[in-house]
């Protein structure tokens, strides 16, 4: 089977796009003696997977080995390297052929087509590379601003306004009843205990345990704070006794 495959973005309006693709995959056809034997065409972003597009994913349920697609130019198949890296892979392995016709070969089968596919891989790598590094960055300054920065929240953080991170008040209350039991020497399975009859909910222990050796030094650091300011004050009334 030949399928002609059409996509256009949703900002573009009218059929001219796809009319215009129609028609580049017909004079490819009518050079290499082909006829197209269903069309499938996507209004959506190219950034997106085939998969994930309406007929892009009807289109991939049908394919079989030995079967075409024949599309206008690379960029109206995809504007993502990662996805059409992986598809040019997918389709060699299938034996499926794939061809742009700006292009004028099919780049899943001969030498050319491999050649191709190796300039795809290179520019895919670095590709990735590029929005790792970029990634990094976004990171880096989202955590000097204290915002958000992906992934699941830590236990005792709460997402506030804009994106920064703040205290989850009730969270801290408990975790501040496990540091603080924890330091009396309670075991482990008190702990818990204690903790189920105060919250009301189920408490796993390697939870807790996870929770005392992330906020250890922090406590301790705490703790030691407050021993030295309470005698810095005791030796201040002391000098203030003193005086009278």
């Amino acid at each position: 089977m030949i399928y002609g495959y059409m996509r256009k973005s949703n900002e573009e309006g009218s059929n001219s796009s796809f009319d215009t693709q129609k028609h580049k995959i017909q004079g490819y056809c009518q050079i290499h003696n082909l006829k197209v034997d269903e069309y499938f065409e996507d209004i959506c972003s190219g950034g997106l997977l085939l998969e994930q597009r309406q007929s892009g994913m009807l289109m991939s349920t049908k394919l079989k080995k030995g079967d075409t697609i024949i599309c206008s130019t690379l960029d109206r198949y995809s504007r993502s390297h990662y996805g059409l890296v992986n598809d040019v892979e997918k389709f060699r392995r299938q034996k499926i052929k794939l061809v742009f016709t700006d292009l004028g070969d099919v780049i899943s089968s001969d030498s050319l087509g491999s050649v191709f596919y190796q300039i795809l891989s290179i520019m895919s790598e670095w590709y990735r590379k590029s929005l790792s590094e970029k990634q990094k960055v976004a990171q880096a300054k989202l955590k000097e601003q204290g915002k958000y920065q992906g992934g699941k929240i830590t236990y005792g953080k709460d997402l506030g306004e804009n994106g920064v991170l703040i205290d989850c008040e009730k969270q801290k209350r408990e975790i501040n009843l496990i540091m603080s039991l924890r330091t009396k020497g309670t075991k482990y399975k008190d702990i818990k205990a204690k903790l189920e009859r105060y919250t009301g909910k189920r408490w796993h222990h390697s939870f807790i345990v996870k929770l005392v050796k992330r906020h250890e030094d922090n406590w301790y650091k705490f703790k030691e704070q407050n021993v030295i300011r309470r005698l810095k004050n005791l030796m201040i009334n002391e000098v203030n006794i003193c005086d009278i």
